[in-house]
């Protein structure tokens, strides 16, 4: 684009100098006085002053964009190293579990008020890992929280809430549902989680993972025969909540 407008503008000078160059000729040509011919003269000299000043305009914008877009770059690190930093050097695992530290992570499309047995009116709130949280693996927790108070924590999918060595780094929680898997009146629930492994063309397609919850005695139990299960007989591209519980309920 610099390109043609370069272009662009050295065409019009040209125009503007032939131009008065023929003018300079007509006039000496017809024995015109000198400071008509200087005039002329003038004209070039202004206008060649006037196309650098705007080129050069064109250049300081282009220069300060640039500069703009660095600072915001640096900007950026700079809070993503500040985060990290903190939860490495400040935070405990406890304090990751803090109602301060649910709210800041929290999805809010992911989280929902809820009534379930055994906890009545609640919310359900899924959270993503924070930046350096003990790891670049970790992926999302779950939780019950009421009247600012954290109720349960969900067992971890993986050991330590690490998918090193499993289906890949954790991109987002897809969907979550509510429902009666195994006949009890309780609700369980069904979570699908997409990860990234970043191996092959298709490396950083979102695949989906399943997590599933069973309702126990004020507390929820991972089912984790039914997740082999499901991921062993549902191919990824039909994981939805449907499917799952529909082949669920068939198993029962």
């Amino acid at each position: 684009m610099m390109f043609h407008k370069k272009v662009k503008r050295f065409w019009k000078i040209g125009l503007v100098t032939i131009s008065c160059m023929l003018t300079i000729c007509v006039l000496g040509c017809s024995n015109t006085s000198t400071e008509e011919v200087q005039k002329a003269e003038n004209a070039i000299e202004e206008q060649t002053i006037l196309e650098q000043e705007q080129g050069n305009s064109e250049k300081i914008a282009e220069v300060g964009q640039d500069i703009y877009k660095q600072k915001a770059e640096e900007s950026k690190q700079a809070d993503f190293k500040e985060d990290m930093q903190l939860n490495e050097e400040e935070l405990t695992y406890d304090e990751y579990d803090s109602i301060e530290q649910i709210n800041k992570y929290m999805i809010p499309e992911q989280s929902f008020d809820v009534s379930l047995e055994d906890w009545g009116e609640v919310q359900f709130v899924s959270r993503r890992p924070a930046p350096g949280e003990f790891g670049d693996w970790r992926v999302a927790t779950f939780y019950l929280v009421k009247d600012d108070q954290v109720l349960y924590k969900f067992p971890y999918r993986f050991e330590n809430n690490s998918s090193r060595g499993y289906i890949g780094i954790f991109n987002s929680v897809g969907a979550v549902a509510f429902r009666d898997i195994n006949g009890d009146k309780k609700d369980d629930i069904i979570i699908i989680t997409y990860y990234t492994s970043g191996a092959g063309p298709t490396g950083m397609v979102p695949r989906p993972g399943v997590t599933i919850y069973l309702a126990g005695d004020s507390e929820f139990c991972l089912a984790e025969n039914m997740i082999i299960d499901v991921e062993e007989n549902i191919i990824e591209q039909n994981r939805t909540i449907a499917n799952i519980y529909s082949f669920l309920q068939d198993r029962e």
